[in-house]
């Protein structure tokens, strides 16, 4: 369904991803509605399914949703220190709930769609057509940045005599992050050459003409 239909995947990936982020968390009413712990089950539940049906394992999954938790509690716990003191602890719980909720929900959209998938929907959708130029120029920028990312992770583990990046964080704290700083910056240059390539090739095909 997801490549017959991408408009509908894509329509209800918002809405399930609008409705769990628009749920009261409890910091501007005394109580946590009952009806938004369903609707962050349901949108939790949706992001999972579609996870699922793009082919990944219930490990694979544990791991894609335990990547999103850091991001998730940094941007979500600080706003549970705006709630009243007695009910800090439940808005914390809600607003981790919440988070999660959304962030599967689109997360699991998006990685059933693909870039492609995402283009067509929001084609699909009717959407602005400039809008999905833009949108589109990003997901392929974004591709070919994590594509440049992942041959260049192969490459330094191929040169390296212990395994994992992380190996020395705790040995060589200072080196370790020097390292990462080195790696990110020549992802940039070689993401921006990468891209520079394409728009020639672009315009070499007369992408710009009327």
């Amino acid at each position: 369904m997801s490549r017959s239909r991408p408009g509908v995947v894509l329509a209800a990936g918002l809405a399930l991803t609008v409705l769990a982020a628009l749920a009261p968390a409890g910091l501007a009413r005394p109580s946590i509605p009952a009806w938004s712990w369903g609707a962050w089950a349901l949108a939790f539940a949706g992001g999972a399914a579609a996870f699922r049906l793009a082919g990944s394992t219930l490990p694979q999954l544990g791991r894609r949703i335990a990547w999103l938790l850091p991001f998730v509690l940094a941007l979500a716990l600080p706003a549970a220190l705006l709630a009243p003191p007695g009910r800090r602890l439940a808005t914390a719980a809600a607003l981790l709930a919440r988070s999660v909720a959304a962030t599967t929900a689109a997360a699991g959209t998006s990685f059933l769609l693909g870039p492609l998938g995402l283009v067509r929907g929001a084609r699909a959708l009717g959407a602005p057509a400039r809008l999905v130029d833009v949108l589109e120029a990003a997901l392929a920028s974004l591709a070919a940045m994590l594509e440049q990312a992942r041959s260049m992770l192969r490459a330094r583990e191929a040169r390296r005599t212990t395994h994992g990046p992380w190996g020395s964080l705790l040995t060589d704290p200072a080196a370790t992050l020097r390292g990462f700083g080195r790696f990110a910056a020549a992802l940039l240059l070689r993401t921006l050459e990468r891209a520079e390539a394409v728009e020639r090739a672009r315009l070499a095909r007369g992408a710009d003409l009327p």
